[in-house]
């Protein structure tokens, strides 16, 4: 929680600084929308970092962008209409990859509540797309970020005393993780999603996500040295096959 502290608050006195203006001129909808969504984002994050505690990382991405396929599920149920055929079989196989994913990392210690974690966040995510696309068009985009990240570093603050209590990165290393963390997967990352959801639907946003999996499934073989069993490569391919799927179009776009 403590990670979630420093990278959010940090990120939230970058962008106020360069966005000062939209900042002091928000309304009461921008600051309740920014709030809403922040929230929804800090429980997300909170099952993804106690869920990378116990599953590998190419684990985590690919389970937790699922949310690709649980978005228009869960417009269908907000529509009640019945959810198209392809978006249910997508949904089938990646839970089925999820499945062999579950099987490999239950014979490591906390693997399988690794999973859960990583399924809660995955089910979080996807309410924050709907929301985040629903919010973007009724007050600046910007702002909401900005007030989102505000949210998620006191929100994540309030929780790091029950969970041990807060403490600073310790060395350079530590502190140049961060410093991505913040400035390119908060500041970038989250400020400028409700800007792009502004001009897309939120399923087009999530489909566009299928990069994240692949390339952290990549990075967590090479640099951090995770290991490709036999087991784990047929969950990665199914869930990627999902994800690919459900992308495909009829007709060109």
């Amino acid at each position: 929680m403590s990670v979630l502290v420093v990278r959010f608050i940090l990120a939230f006195i970058v962008l106020a600084i360069v966005f000062h203006k939209k900042l002091f001129s928000c309304d009461k909808l921008c600051l309740k929308n920014g709030f809403i969504l922040g929230t929804l984002y800090t429980i997300c994050m909170t099952f993804e970092m106690y869920g990378l505690r116990l599953v590998d990382t190419g684990v985590s991405s690919l389970i937790e962008n699922m949310a690709i396929v649980l978005v228009p599920l869960y417009a269908a149920l907000y529509t009640k209409s019945f959810p198209k055929a392809k978006t249910m079989f997508c949904a089938v196989v990646a839970v089925t990859g999820v499945g062999f994913l579950s099987i490999d990392q239950g014979k490591t210690s906390g693997g399988g509540l690794g999973i859960i974690l990583i399924v809660l966040a995955a089910m979080t995510y996807a309410l924050c797309i709907l929301f985040t696309e629903k919010i973007s068009h009724d007050s600046d985009p910007i702002t909401i970020g900005i007030i989102q990240l505000g949210t998620m570093g006191v929100l994540s603050l309030g929780a790091s005393f029950f969970t041990g209590g807060f403490a600073l990165p310790q060395n350079g290393s530590q502190w140049g993780m961060m410093l991505i963390l913040v400035l390119v997967c908060s500041c970038f990352g989250f400020a400028f999603q409700p800007l792009g959801q502004k001009y897309l639907k939120a399923e087009n946003a999530a489909v566009l996500t299928v990069v994240n999996p692949l390339t952290a499934s990549v990075l967590g073989i090479i640099v951090a040295g995770e290991t490709l069993t036999l087991i784990k490569l047929v969950g990665y391919i199914l869930i990627l096959a999902a994800l690919v799927i459900y992308n495909l179009k009829k007709s060109k776009q």
